[in-house]
């Protein structure tokens, strides 16, 4: 798995960026697109993909273990759907 670190090394070493400022953009990045997401916006990267809340509906669930009925209040989720071109590898 990669993560901050390691995507802001590779980023620094194409961009000449320090990794720490790379490092400091890609957390901004991340921030911004939860607060605007949180308030209501649609996040679209064009080739990318589409960040946004979806409301799920309140259902009835079943515990595996008992068979019991459970009630799963609504919900809102934060989604993430990618672009028909990231989807695929070729």
């Amino acid at each position: 798995m990669v993560g901050i670190s390691e995507l802001s090394k590779s980023i620094a070493k194409k961009t000449g960026i320090t990794q720490k400022k790379t490092a400091e953009i890609i957390n901004e990045f991340l921030k911004e697109t939860v607060e605007q997401v949180n308030n209501g916006a649609k996040i679209n990267l064009a080739g990318f993909g589409i960040f946004e809340r979806k409301k799920q509906s309140a259902r009835t669930a079943r515990n595996p273990q008992t068979k019991a009925e459970i009630q799963v209040p609504a919900k809102d989720k934060f989604v993430f759907r990618a672009s028909s071109k990231i989807k695929y590898k070729e």
